[in-house]
């Protein structure tokens, strides 16, 4: 009748995952389970075809490329010291336009790349030659002054609002360089876009001789 096929439906079942589990432990502990412990043939054919199933999901597994292993701090501080290395050698090879693009007020055309923090040269530290953290200091204030020439290129071309009184007229107002107004006491964009790049320059080789000693020999 029904009910009774619905239960011999549900003993198979649960026999077949009974010994689908007795087979993952049986592999797991290094067992092995013969025929005769798993005697119902619904039993023997679902972990049959669960077994197929399993090796070829752990055969798919074996394909799959394994994760890179995760760089150390101090594999991160010279990469970092590289890369950044390399971009100021980029930048300067186009000091003329960088230079330019300044004095014309269109200096975020040529963005410095951003400056090793001092941490990353401490990083290093104690696996690198002893000038190494010499060689960071000079960097760091190279790096700092190509910064701070930079903001007053770009603070020289900002515009601002002057008031203008001329003998026998009236007072007015207009707009001009920041740079050019009476009593800025500022110099060009251009000449502090030179100066900057001067630094740059100062900074960059301070990098390629740290990079030649950062790790001790």
């Amino acid at each position: 009748n029904l009910s009774s096929c619905a239960e011999g439906a549900v003993g198979t079942s649960t026999m077949a995952l009974r010994a689908l589990l007795l087979a993952l432990v049986a592999q797991a502990s290094g067992l092995k389970i013969g025929a005769s412990h798993i005697t119902h043939p619904a039993a023997v054919a679902g972990v049959g075809r669960r077994s197929a199933l399993a090796g070829a999901a752990a055969a798919a597994l074996l394909q799959l490329p394994l994760p890179a292993f995760a760089q150390t701090n101090e594999e991160k501080a010279q990469a970092q010291i590289r890369e950044t290395s390399a971009a100021l050698h980029k930048l300067l090879d186009h000091k003329k336009e960088f230079v330019a693009a300044y004095a014309e007020g269109k200096g975020d055309r040529f963005p410095v790349p951003s400056a090793v923090p001092f941490t990353v040269f401490q990083t290093l530290e104690k696996t690198a030659e002893p000038e190494f953290m010499a060689i960071a200091i000079d960097y760091a204030e190279a790096s700092r002054g190509a910064r701070d020439l930079i903001k007053l290129a770009k603070l020289t071309k900002q515009p601002v609002e002057v008031s203008i009184k001329e003998t026998g007229k009236p007072r007015r107002t207009a707009v001009t360089e920041y740079g050019s107004a009476e009593g800025s006491g500022l110099s060009t964009a251009e000449e502090y876009a030179e100066r900057a790049a001067a630094e740059l320059l100062a900074a960059s080789i301070c990098l390629d001789e740290a990079i030649k000693v950062m790790v001790a020999k």
